[in-house]
C-alpha cells in the first residue's frame, strides 16, 4: 500500500492561545497518539492533508507523517483518527493521529450501492437509510467503501447491515440496522364487494 507523505513539526507550546496563533499563520495544531507512547503535539499544513482527504480512503487514508524536531526527522505511520472542523467553513481545526501498528482500529466507511433493484422496476420506491458504517479493522485492510448489491431486492424488502460480511474486517454497526428499503407505492388497494369481503 503506497502511504501519503505529510510535513510535520514538534511544537513544544499547546494551549489555546498558541493554537490560535498557529491557526492564524496558516498551520493547524495534531497529536499523534498510540501504540503505547506517549504523545506528541505537532503542527501540519492543512493544504497537505486536504488532498489525502480527497482521495479514495478518506480520512482512514495511512500517512507517512514525517516529523521534524530540532533538525531532525522521524517517521510515523498514522492514519487522522478524528479531524475537527469548523461547523460554518468546514476548515480542518485539529486532527489527532493514531499510530499504525498491526492492531485493529474503529473507522468509518462509506457504503457504496450497486446494481439496480428489481422493486423499483416493478414500481416500488427505494430509500437509502445509512450511507456509511462503522468497522473494526487493520488499517491496511480498512476498505475505501463497501459494496451492496441491489440486485435481489424485491418490493416490500430491505438490506441490513447484519448482510456485510468479510473476513477483513468486523462490522461494529447493529447489524439489524436497515441500510436500503424498497416499499410499494400507495396503499394496498381494498378487497372488491363480491369477491369474498364483506364491505
Amino acid at each position: 500500500m503506497a502511504h501519503q507523505v505529510v510535513t510535520a513539526k514538534v511544537r513544544e507550546e499547546v494551549g489555546k492561545n498558541r493554537s490560535a496563533s498557529l491557526r492564524s499563520e496558516g498551520l493547524v495544531p495534531a497529536t499523534i497518539y498510540g501504540d503505547q507512547k506517549d504523545p506528541i503535539s505537532v503542527s501540519v499544513n492543512p493544504r497537505d492533508l486536504i488532498p489525502v482527504y480527497r482521495g479514495p480512503l478518506g480520512k482512514n487514508t495511512v500517512i507517512s507523517l514525517q516529523v521534524e524536531n530540532n533538525g531532525q526527522t522521524s517517521t510515523e505511520e498514522v492514519i487522522s483518527y478524528k479531524i475537527d472542523r469548523d461547523p460554518i467553513s468546514l476548515e480542518i481545526k485539529h486532527v489527532d493521529f493514531l499510530r499504525v501498528t498491526d492492531k485493529p482500529v474503529r473507522a468509518e466507511v462509506a457504503l457504496k450501492l450497486t446494481g439496480s433493484a428489481p422493486g423499483v422496476k416493478l414500481g416500488g420506491m427505494m430509500m437509502q437509510h445509512i450511507s456509511r458504517v462503522q468497522i473494526k479493522a487493520v488499517p491496511s485492510k480498512i476498505p475505501a467503501f463497501i459494496e451492496v448489491s441491489l440486485s435481489n431486492l424485491g418490493v416490500n424488502q430491505a438490506i441490513k447491515v447484519s448482510e456485510l460480511q468479510n473476513d477483513d474486517y468486523e462490522i461494529l454497526t447493529q447489524g439489524n440496522v436497515s441500510i436500503v428499503t424498497v416499499t410499494a407505492k400507495g396503499k394496498v388497494e381494498e378487497e372488491t364487494p363480491g369477491q369474498g369481503g364483506k364491505k
